[in-house]
């Protein structure tokens, strides 16, 4: 079993001396090339982004050095799915590591404890075909001696191993959902701080089976079988 999850816009520095090396360092290795040549104003508009944001962009790349990422990816992104948890959270870091995938841009996998340097760029940044660049390859990496994914990560990112999945392959996808006056939706907030959760539930309680996910009752969200289907995993808060 690996879980796979999105990456986050900002970064916190958590410097680690016993980082691992990229997964796709070639491939990293290209794009920092090519994105060396871009301009401050490309870069702006490339990610859609403010100057300040593209300036820092523009020395990431510049300045980027591959033998200095120290910063383990795990704990290094910080958006909502990553405040979730922390280093001391988890009781078995090497089951961590061997466990969960982070899909990135520009590192296609990361391993909790691969390093990484400060970046930004997102699979539907303009006037790059990400998808086209991947193509495969990220698929290829996750399935490699596995056949069951649990997906926590965001349609964007998923897309890079959903589309390629094979009969024998197992992709399923948990979401997490309110139920507000017998209205059911998702919040984009709540769902990401819920991804991080489960993530750090599913890899301290071991739990790779899907009737074992089933059972689970985490900040009370439920399963529900009713909008549930094989390949999706639903949860709802009864919103009282």
């Amino acid at each position: 079993m690996k879980i796979i999850i999105s990456p986050a816009k900002r970064f916190k520095h958590f410097e680690n001396e016993n980082t691992q090396g990229l997964l796709f360092e070639d491939e990293t290795k290209e794009l920092v090339e090519n994105l060396k040549k871009y301009s401050i104003n490309d870069l702006a508009n490339m990610f859609f982004c403010n100057d300040d944001l593209a300036i820092k962009a523009y020395y990431d790349y510049k300045d980027f050095d591959f033998e200095n990422l120290k910063n383990p990816a795990i704990f290094s992104y910080d958006g909502l799915v990553f405040k979730q948890f922390k280093k001391e959270d988890f009781n078995d870091l090497e089951y961590l590591n061997d466990h969960v995938y982070i899909i990135s841009a520009l590192y296609g996998l990361c391993k909790p404890f691969t390093g990484i340097s400060d970046y930004r760029l997102y699979m539907d940044s303009k006037g790059v075909d990400m998808y086209g660049f991947w193509a495969d390859k990220i698929y290829k990496k996750a399935f490699e001696d596995e056949n069951f994914i649990i997906n926590l990560a965001s349609a964007e990112y998923a897309k890079l191993i959903k589309k390629y999945l094979k009969k024998n392959q197992k992709f399923l996808t948990l979401t997490f959902k309110e139920n507000r006056n017998g209205k059911i939706r998702s919040i984009v907030s709540y769902t990401k701080q819920m991804r991080g959760r489960m993530l750090k539930y599913l890899i301290n309680n071991k739990i790779s089976d899907t009737e074992e996910i089933k059972k689970i009752n985490l900040c009370d969200y439920i399963y529900d079988p009713i909008n549930s289907t094989k390949d999706e995993y639903i949860f709802v808060r009864e919103n009282k």
